[in-house]
């Protein structure tokens, strides 16, 4: 049961498994707010909480959105580190400069 419940998740939360894994990230990230906003609508609606539609949407942007914000930092973070280390592999160890502020001062 518990597979069960991963796979399920996965399948539709995963980018890298569900059926828009083959748009771009951006497009992606846009479906699936789509998708967020209306079932947050759909849950509001089938509990006759109508009045409470503003709260459960900005419930979900916040959390969806924060979300996607956090995991473009952290892409981001490990583009930039992939490309620093490309640019340093290419270089010996001899060549490298090492900036030893303490024993200059």
């Amino acid at each position: 049961m518990k597979q069960f419940l991963s796979d399920t998740w996965s399948a539709v939360m995963d980018n890298r498994r569900n059926p828009l894994r083959h748009l771009d990230l951006a497009s992606q990230h846009y479906f699936m707010q789509v998708l967020g906003w209306m079932w947050s609508m759909v849950f509001s609606l089938s509990f006759l909480s109508i009045y409470n539609f503003g709260v459960v949407w900005m419930a979900h942007v916040l959390v969806f959105g924060g979300a996607a914000f956090t995991v473009a930092v952290f892409r981001e973070s490990e583009k930039q580190l992939a490309a620093i280390r490309a640019a340093t592999d290419e270089l010996s160890q001899s060549s490298r400069c090492v900036w030893k502020l303490d024993s200059e001062a």
